[in-house]
């Protein structure tokens, strides 16, 4: 019993380990997928809006869907060791008001939902209940072990006079607060990753211990957390590697080649071409103004008609170079 355990963790493990849509590029926003048109598409995508709850996660990351595998297994247990038999004692199946493939089915459904959602109900929580219980935590911390209270150290505050000790205390509580709600943008994309991360290094470490001692950790002393750690650490490197520093680099190759293949047509007068700028370092439109032939090919002038965050227009004309395809 315990090498299938151990090879099940083993093999969840390596398939939390990577997470493939970090790699691939960002989806186009404000755009509408394509799709068939007709009226049984129609009803069928208002079906599926008006079925689906709100909390189901859109995204099938890996964890999603390795939650809702194990919810399945442990349903189809749930049904078949406590339910079944439990229904049976009571004699509604004799009675034939219920069948026991549709409770076994009933049971795998519930685990399957239940575990597909759970992942993204404990991000939530860490997310939006993390930032202010780090903080409360850690003011309890300083008072009852380094012995460091803020109230009093604010106190000892020279007052200022446009600023009285329970402003300043007001400015402070404020400040919290935003800083949990900064953090929040930045745990929403990390959260996942560390909960794989986490996950695929235990399974994958005492994975293989189960396997290799042969028997299950009788006590915390023989869970193995050097090798996890080192796994979980790795996971979550390479996730984040790919998902903040590759998809980007991707991003921005992908549109240095438009741009090039942008300005390989000719262009006129008037016409708008996207460009960056070398004033607002922006990508934005640009209009052409001239455009004439010189030694190392057409010299181009447009005049930059991005908008900065004060909505002033930048207006920076400068020179480019169209080469001919």
């Amino acid at each position: 019993m315990e090498g299938p355990i151990g090879i099940s963790m083993i093999l969840m493990g390596i398939y939390l380990f990577w997470e493939p849509s970090y790699g691939r590029a960002p989806e186009p926003t404000g755009k509408v997928a394509p799709r068939k048109s007709g009226m049984t598409s129609d009803v069928g995508a208002a079906v599926m809006a008006s079925v689906k709850p709100n909390f189901v996660p859109g995204r099938g990351l890996r964890i999603y869907r390795a939650f809702g595998v194990v919810g399945a297994l442990l349903g189809l247990l749930v049904g078949t060791e406590f339910a079944i038999p439990l229904l049976d004692s009571m004699d509604l199946f004799t009675s034939g008001s219920l069948n026991p493939e549709a409770v076994k089915i009933s049971c795998i459904a519930l685990g399957l939902f239940f575990g597909y959602t759970l992942p993204k109900v404990a991000e939530n929580y860490i997310v939006v209940g993390g930032p202010p219980i780090a903080i409360v935590l850690g003011y309890e911390y300083l008072v009852y072990e380094r012995g460091i209270d803020l109230q009093e150290v604010l106190s000892e505050v020279p007052i200022i006079s446009e600023l009285s000790h329970p402003s300043l205390s007001s400015l402070l509580l404020v400040s919290s607060t935003f800083l949990t709600l900064a953090f929040r943008m930045y745990l929403r994309q990390v959260v996942p990753i560390f909960m794989s991360g986490l996950l695929s290094g235990g399974l994958i470490g005492n994975g293989g211990q189960i396997v290799h001692s042969t028997s299950l950790p009788e006590s915390p002393v023989e869970v193995e957390v050097v090798f996890s750690s080192v796994l979980a650490l790795s996971s979550i490197a390479l996730q984040i590697y790919s998902k903040f520093y590759r998809r980007e680099r991707r991003t921005k190759k992908e549109r240095a080649q438009a741009r090039e293949k942008r300005m390989s047509r000719g262009k006129k007068a008037g016409d708008v071409i996207i460009l960056k700028c070398p004033s607002c370092s922006e990508e934005a439109p640009h209009q052409v103004i001239n455009r004439k032939e010189g030694a190392g090919g057409f010299e181009v002038l447009v005049n930059c008609r991005g908008i900065n965050q004060f909505d002033e227009v930048c207006n920076f004309h400068h020179t480019v170079i169209e080469v001919n395809s």
